[in-house]
């Protein structure tokens, strides 16, 4: 079994933009009307937009500050960090700021 590291390809800026804008109207216009994130979070599509890593975070926190959307699922699997104190979880704005707080303070912002 072949085990050297796959390498993974990171795309430019503006490729990487417009590859996540692509990708995130297919997930929410998929998912729109789902009751759960977590259904949104088994998507396909979300994971490709896991996939693209932590060069999408600025793209991601961009978006859900301008259109709302519900991200967090795709924040900490990407991030490994959940900045929502137990007290503010389900309480969407609440949370949305916790994660623009937090991007700010990592440099995503």
């Amino acid at each position: 079994m072949d085990r050297r590291p796959v390498a993974i390809r990171v795309p430019a800026p503006e490729e990487l933009r417009e590859t996540f804008e692509r990708l995130a109207e297919e997930w929410e216009n998929d998912t729109i009307f789902l009751s759960f994130s977590s259904q949104a979070a088994e998507h396909p599509t979300h994971r490709e937009i896991v996939n693209l890593g932590k060069p999408a975070v600025p793209l991601i926190l961009e978006r859900m500050q301008a259109q709302g959307g519900h991200w967090f699922h795709t924040l900490r699997e990407i991030t490994n960090a959940n900045p929502v104190p137990p007290a503010d979880r389900g309480r969407v704005e609440a949370m949305k700021a916790c994660w623009l707080e937090w991007g700010e303070r990592n440099g995503y912002v």
